[in-house]
């Protein structure tokens, strides 16, 4: 079966399996998440392959996969991958220590972490998930392109291939999509933090304004006509995967206060907000949009050079 006639017939389950997932708690709801994913799509560069460029329906539902993993039944993966969902910039090391570990091991040595709390949440580590699922898509994106399809069964293989390559990409767009909701990119992820002075009297955690904001507003007000033309068809290959995360995190978290200005002007969520959040939502849904496109496109262009010669392993692992 070719890919046009898979796809139409795939289309319908993908469709139900979205309304039957459909979770009103996910970061910029999944609204928000299935525009950037669309637009995305629509501006990546015509080399990258069809069936990735072709894939709307299903990476419209891919990229919300991760705020599926976070429910009763999924504690521990929760505590895995839960803490990709966020950063707070403002008390994070920085430079950012080279991967995950190293971020760890970092917080730990400053005394920000306490062995015998949960508290690695209390940092996030977005631009983490980011740099690894960036590399994952690079390197199945590679496989592809080494895989015959002469046989039947290499033909079975390769479209498999696609399909993995789909999922991947799906929940790396999560990763980077949540990074351009300021709040999300921010110690105020949930109210105005106690943990710094709050002298314009913005929202607490008592009246936390993040389902409002991204979700009951983005909902009410944001079509993907108003994003659409903000996102530019001129996609760029980026360089190491975790410095484009610092630069992005840094200028998506310089716009956080300005949603507690707002929400202290015409609650969101309540109908009375402020003319001017509805332009700064759509170039902040494009920030991400665009950000998506260059990682894609990045990984597919970084699959056909020659592979980086592997670092070696420390002795007796």
């Amino acid at each position: 079966m070719n890919h046009s006639v898979r796809s139409r017939y795939m289309l319908p389950l993908l469709l139900t399996a979205s309304l039957l997932n459909a979770d009103p708690a996910q970061a910029w709801g999944a609204k928000g998440h299935q525009i950037q994913a669309r637009l995305a799509l629509a501006n990546l560069p015509p080399e990258t392959p069809a069936f990735f460029r072709d894939a709307n329906e299903e990476m419209a539902m891919l990229i919300s996969e991760p705020d599926h993993w976070r429910t009763a039944e999924e504690p521990d993966l929760d505590e895995t991958t839960g803490v990709n969902h966020t950063f707070r910039w403002e008390i994070a090391p920085k430079p950012l220590p080279a991967n995950r570990h190293f971020f760890i091991i970092e917080l730990a040595r400053q005394g920000k972490i306490d062995a015998t709390k949960n508290s690695v949440r209390a940092y996030g580590t977005a631009p983490y998930g980011m740099q690894e699922w960036a590399e994952m898509l690079t390197g199945a994106f590679r496989r592809w392109r080494a895989m015959p399809e002469t046989t039947p069964e290499e033909i079975a293989r390769k479209r498999m291939q696609e399909k993995s390559i789909l999922f991947i990409a799906g929940v790396l767009g999560h990763w980077v999509t949540d990074m351009s909701n300021p709040i999300h990119a921010s110690i105020h992820v949930h109210g105005w933090s106690p943990s710094v002075p709050n002298p314009n009297g913005y929202a607490e955690p008592r009246d936390d304004p993040h389902g409002r904001y991204e979700s009951t507003y983005l909902n009410r007000v944001i079509e993907p006509g108003d994003v659409a033309p903000l996102v530019d068809g001129k996609a760029r290959v980026v360089g190491d995967w975790l410095r484009e995360a610092e630069t992005y995190i840094a200028a998506t978290n310089s716009h956080v206060e300005q949603i507690y200005a707002w929400d202290k002007q015409g609650r969101f969520g309540d109908g009375n907000e402020p003319a001017a959040a509805k332009p700064f939502t759509a170039a902040r849904l494009a920030d991400g949009a665009r950000e998506l496109r260059d990682y894609w496109y990045t990984a597919w262009v970084r699959s056909g050079q020659p592979m980086p010669e592997k670092e070696k392993k420390v002795s007796g692992e």
